[in-house]
């Protein structure tokens, strides 16, 4: 799947002239860790955090424990965690094995909308034009990825969303997070993984909307 997500860089690049010299890729983060995980997840942000727009790539950022040291990749191995066991481990209990929590995180696969750096505070404008630019690969991607389950960080932006997963009917989960199924993949709009929540507080509110009859009945 890596290589056939390399191929489509390389197009990415030849078609939007943003991506030419400072393409953050993203994808699979390790191959064989998501082949054998028990729930293929996909997360879907909006922008690498990188002023200075260099050119890298997320599986090689995740491959260490270099690169496992911020609250994002800290949230989004906590939902990988929860998701892959049913939630079965309390929260507390999560970071007793400091090693697995990292071969969580590399278990995903994990996708920006916009393939170059921001800074930081999100440019809307600058998100969606990207989008526009994007999206036939994106959706490409995705298919390529081919998760069950699709945590969507986009801070609730609707525009992108709805766009992105046409024809999709969103509905409430009951704990005032939408939810629906896209050509089978079951998605869930969740909050972005560097939003301000308590991290004990958004790893229930998961568990409540994963566990509910509306999730499990999509």
């Amino acid at each position: 799947m890596n290589s056939q997500l390399e191929e489509l860089f390389k197009e990415w690049k030849e078609n939007v002239p943003y991506y030419n010299e400072n393409i953050v890729k993203d994808g699979i983060i390790n191959e064989e860790l998501y082949i054998k995980s028990s729930v293929k997840v996909l997360f879907i942000a909006k922008e690498p955090n990188d002023p200075k727009r260099s050119s890298w790539s997320f599986q090689d950022l995740w491959e260490t424990e270099e690169g496992f040291r911020n609250s994002f990749s800290f949230r989004i191995a906590e939902w990988a965690a929860g998701i892959q066991n049913n939630f079965k481990s309390n929260y507390d209990n999560l970071w007793e094995d400091y090693e697995k929590m990292l071969n969580y995180l590399k278990s995903i696969a994990f996708i920006n909308v916009k393939k170059i750096g921001g800074a930081g505070i999100t440019n809307y404008d600058e998100l969606h034009e990207h989008f526009n630019l994007n999206k036939k690969f994106l959706i490409r991607e995705i298919d390529i990825i081919k998760p069950k389950v699709i945590m969507l960080g986009l801070s609730f932006d609707k525009k992108i969303r709805n766009e992105l997963f046409e024809e999709s009917e969103w509905k409430p989960s009951g704990y005032q997070i939408e939810i629906t199924n896209w050509i089978g993949i079951k998605i869930i709009d969740f909050y972005h993984p560097s939003s301000r929540n308590a991290p004990a507080a958004a790893y229930s509110l998961l568990q409540n909307v994963f566990n509910s009859n509306e999730f499990k009945s999509l």
